[in-house]
């Protein structure tokens, strides 16, 4: 389950051009800390793996790799904050509507 974690942040931030010193100013933790999540020596505490999810704009089920197949599910994956806004205001809509 946690085996790919590292390499999927890893490829979600050079994906966002982001350095490893500003990943690490973004979420709270040390340079060194960062390197050592991308290369599976240590695991992210759960605030920290939320922050890199939001600063990654996806999932913390997407890192875990926890199966979310569930139809009642959306992954926002690749979608730009402009985007997921407008999904966000729509569901509003659909549940306002009833």
């Amino acid at each position: 389950m946690l085996e790919n974690l590292g390499y999927k942040l890893k490829t979600l931030r050079v994906r966002n051009q982001l350095s490893r010193k500003q990943v690490a100013e973004l979420v709270g933790v040390s340079v060194s800390t960062i390197g050592l999540y991308e290369s599976n020596e240590r695991l992210p505490s759960l605030p920290v793996l939320v922050k890199l999810a939001c600063q990654y704009k996806t999932s913390v089920d997407y890192l875990l790799n926890i199966d979310t197949s569930d139809k009642n599910s959306l992954s926002l994956d690749g979608l730009t904050d402009k985007q997921i806004k407008a999904l966000k205001m729509t569901a509003e809509c659909f549940r306002n509507s009833n």
